[in-house]
């Protein structure tokens, strides 16, 4: 039986290693449009786009220009290329797949 999927938290990838504070993430269909993640006060985990600090799925709806079809972790990737959604992921258990 696969186990459940955990809700999807900046602040999980960064303490499994897959993101650093500060790292740039890039829209996919715009690599121009990016976000720093940052830690706040509070030791939540969000973006920062210039000045203003706001939750991935916030600055994946501005880019949109609407609410994203399916999940915003899909419309960013890390530098290297990994989506946000591979990344959360990547640890999923496929045992019951085979």
């Amino acid at each position: 039986m696969s186990k459940k999927k955990n809700k999807f938290d900046l602040g999980n990838l960064v303490h499994e290693g897959h993101l650093k504070d500060g790292e740039t993430l890039f829209f996919v269909s715009d690599p121009k449009k990016t976000c720093k993640v940052t830690r706040q006060p509070n030791g939540e985990y969000k973006v920062q786009v210039g000045a203003e600090t706001t939750t991935l799925h916030a600055f994946a709806q501005k880019c949109l220009g609407q609410d994203p079809p399916d999940h915003a972790a899909k419309w960013f990737r890390i530098e290297a290329g990994k989506s946000l959604y591979d990344l959360w992921h990547l640890n999923d258990d496929y045992s019951s797949a085979a």
